[in-house]
């Protein structure tokens, strides 16, 4: 697959819920990786809540997408995932040679659901080493979500590379997964 979008620079992605596809109850933007592909046949990615992907054409273990999930009883990411530490722990235990290696806690400004201004929630921002036996065919990679709950919904934007490639792309997926903003 060529790329799509400028090969010299970050490109801009921006949803609408208005008449688009978009599954996200607000528009939102984020910015993907120069050289990257955009994909956009979604139709059965939708059905786990895949609402933007993009990929290395050169790499296929380097992802970025962002994931929503309508319909969430809790209130906030610590209702729904715990504390900072139990999300990671519970990440990295969710199949053999995992481990957490940086978690922080972030700010994301969300519209609140009347239209009146917006709310500042406290999003999960998650880095995991992924071992060979649970990244499959791409060997041992490198994820980093942030992920939050406003709402009645929730957020996940996630990146991934191969663990080689992680060092070489980590700033560019962080810069990434950073520029997601509400519309």
């Amino acid at each position: 697959v060529a790329p799509s979008g400028s090969t010299t620079r970050a490109n801009a992605f921006e949803s609408s819920r208005a008449g688009g596809e978009s599954i996200s109850p607000y528009a939102y933007r984020l910015r993907w990786p120069s050289g990257w592909c955009a994909l956009r046949d979604l139709a059965s990615a939708r059905t786990v809540g895949v609402d933007a992907s993009f990929k290395d054409p050169l790499d296929e273990a380097s992802t970025l997408a962002v994931f929503v999930t309508r319909g969430v009883r809790e209130r906030d990411v610590a209702s729904r995932y715990g504390t900072l530490d139990e999300d990671a722990r519970r990440r990295a235990d969710a199949a053999p040679n995992q481990k957490t290696i940086g978690k922080r806690t972030v700010r994301v400004s969300v519209p609140r659901g009347d239209g009146a201004g917006r709310v500042v929630v406290e999003a999960h921002e998650i880095e995991t080493e992924v071992g060979g036996g649970t990244a499959g065919r791409f060997g041992a990679a490198v994820e980093l979500i942030r992920v939050w709950v406003a709402d009645g919904s929730e957020w996940c934007v996630r990146a991934t590379a191969s663990k080689s490639a992680w060092p070489r792309v980590r700033g560019e997926l962080r810069r990434a997964v950073d520029s997601f903003e509400f519309a």
